[in-house]
């Protein structure tokens, strides 16, 4: 008996025992805080890739992609499910961050407060409960760390190098990590020629994933973003090509203004001020006994920071992930140092705090306001109506409602940016078959000059400009008598050049283009069952609710003028209250 209260003791002292218990405090937050359903930016789109086990928008995201496929038909609801993934795989990695704190502090209770603060950070913890492909790369950020620290011999330098392999095939932002994580492998531990050479064979077996985005090309994928049906394509899938254009070409201005940004995400919000004292006696102690580490963690946040303060995207909080982990990482040094002078019994309870007070700047409980304002868009349009976009928040959404729940399948969706790209007029001419025999010419002659450009091969922009409003007076003509509609809530090149003679009247959230200036149809905003959430945490959600006012104005203005002011009063009553300002 009293070997058996032994043997307990021995496994409630193990660390896989606690790192267990961190898991499941890290999903009891997670699970209630998850939204219920598709969320905005990429999230619909990659439900709908996943779903369909089709190729994402770059890099692709194959190893993501092949997983979630599985996850997407688990019974329930798709993306919920999804959802629940992305908790899953942060949990993963609070486990191995535990870990490798634990082995560092040497089993001080406080080697549970790196684990909590990458759990908890908002930056983490807004991204781990919708479906994304950045809490995948949280655990490998936490994975290479974790092994690069504990390689003994050849074969822990090999499943180093495969995992790094397997990293790329998720998002490239790990490279900030990867790249420094092999130097450091090969400065301190010193693998031979041999060794190395089939340490990047193990990377590269890991990375040969990219070639799904070939297969399933070939194979017929639904959703196919890039067309990459030979090598040049998946290059230019897997670096980005069309991106190009946000990356790196920014004034220094807002560089400068970015940097604050990640300054202030990563430095003040995500570690409560306090835990920056640790943070910089970790690098004093690094930099004092272990230099190399401590050249190695400052070469991963800086690489990380020049990279994505020189980039120009809604969702750039997660490309600091890199950076995050490794401040964490550090922290985690800075603890062997201050355990002396920090009893136990108020930074434990401090640590386990700190979810309670990041809830509301993370949670999504509840939260359907994605699903319910891309649902409000098309509602309401008649049967077979043509919807151009120019709105990607609203479109994302809208291929899991059409692609998975099989919602207004009549409708011809399309984005009008992805137009800049030939894959996307091949998705078309799948998707839209008789739509597109109608506009057939006009597209044969605007991608004679959309080849030009993609290939790289001289073009006249004024052309291919001519021709692409040109492209989109063809689909507005084919269309206009079973209606055509706009999303778009702020003023557009393109679309202010296309049809000027034509008139824009706004009905609910989207525009009709219509030949006749007056509109009879009373267009009813209490059917959009829509209304502001509870919780308004996040820029690009209230970005999203200045739209949906926005459009209200706009009909607002519009029946004003048509001297329809018992109309214009009730939308006006309905925004004030479906949603308040305060």
């Amino acid at each position: 008996m009293l070997s058996k209260n032994k043997s307990i003791r021995v496994r409630l002292k193990s660390p896989y025992f606690t790192g267990v218990l961190l898991i499941l405090y890290t999903l009891i937050f997670y699970l209630f805080s998850l939204c219920p359903t598709v969320y905005l930016i990429d999230s619909g789109e990659l439900a709908a890739v996943s779903y369909t086990l089709g190729i994402a928008h770059p890099t692709g995201y194959p190893l993501y992609t092949l997983i979630s496929y599985f996850f997407a038909h688990l019974p329930g609801e798709p993306v919920f499910n999804l959802n629940i993934l992305s908790a899953l795989f942060t949990a993963a990695a609070v486990f191995l961050t535990y870990l490798f704190s634990r082995s560092v502090i040497k089993k001080s209770p406080i080697s549970i407060i790196p684990a909590i603060l990458l759990a908890f950070a908002p930056t983490i913890w807004r991204t781990s409960i919708t479906n994304e492909v950045y809490p995948l790369t949280v655990l490998f950020a936490s994975a290479i760390l974790f092994l690069l620290f504990k390689i003994r011999d050849e074969r822990d330098f090999y499943i180093l190098m495969y995992v790094i392999g397997l990293a790329f095939t998720n998002h490239v932002i790990v490279f900030t990590v990867a790249v420094p994580a092999v130097l450091y492998a090969a400065v301190v531990y010193r693998p031979s020629a041999k060794q190395f050479i089939v340490g990047l064979l193990f990377a590269l077996l890991g990375g040969s994933l990219y070639l799904y985005l070939i297969i399933r090309t070939l194979g017929g994928a639904e959703l196919h973003w890039g067309d990459t049906y030979n090598l040049q394509r998946l290059l230019w899938h897997i670096t980005g090509k069309q991106y190009r254009v946000w990356m790196f070409s920014l004034p220094f201005s807002e560089i400068f203004i970015n940097l604050q940004k990640g300054i202030l995400i990563l430095l003040i919000r995500d570690f409560l001020y306090i835990f920056l004292i640790p943070i910089f006696v970790g690098f004093y102690v690094l930099f004092k006994n272990e230099r190399k580490k401590f050249w190695f963690f400052s070469t991963v946040i800086v690489f990380n920071f020049l990279y994505a303060v020189n980039y120009s995207i809604p969702d750039i909080e997660s490309y600091y992930i890199p950076a995050l982990v490794s401040f964490i990482s550090v922290l985690g040094f800075g603890l062997t140092r201050l355990k002396k002078i920090l009893p136990w019994f108020v930074t434990i309870p401090l640590a386990l705090a700190i979810p309670f007070l990041n809830y509301n700047s993370c949670t999504l409980r509840n939260n359907t306001f994605a699903y319910d304002l891309s649902y409000a868009h098309i509602r309401e349009l008649p049967k077979n109506s043509l919807v151009l976009f120019t709105l990607w928040d609203i479109y994302s959404p809208l291929l899991y409602l059409q692609k998975v729940k099989g919602i207004r399948k009549d409708l011809v969706l399309i984005d009008k940016e992805l137009l800049r790209r030939t894959w996307y007029i091949r998705f078309l001419k799948n998707e839209y078959p008789e739509f597109y025999k109608k506009v057939e010419n006009s597209i044969n002659s605007y991608l004679v000059e959309l080849y030009k450009f993609e290939y790289d091969k001289p073009y006249n922009p004024a052309l291919i400009q001519m021709r692409f409003i040109n492209l989109l007076e063809s689909f507005i003509e084919a269309k206009l008598d079973e209606h055509v509609y706009l999303i778009m809530p702020f003023p557009d090149r393109d679309l202010n050049q296309t049809k000027i003679d034509y008139h824009w009247i706004p009905r609910g959230l989207v525009f009709e283009i219509k030949k006749e200036t007056a509109c009879d149809t009373h267009f009813d905003f209490s059917k959009l069952a829509l209304e502001k959430p509870a919780v308004v945490n996040d820029e690009r959600l209230n970005h999203m609710i200045n739209i949906v006012e926005r459009m209200a104005y706009y009909n607002i203005t519009y029946l004003k003028t048509q001297k329809r002011f018992t109309e214009a009063a009730e939308i006006k009553n309905w925004l004030e209250n479906s949603f308040p300002s305060q």
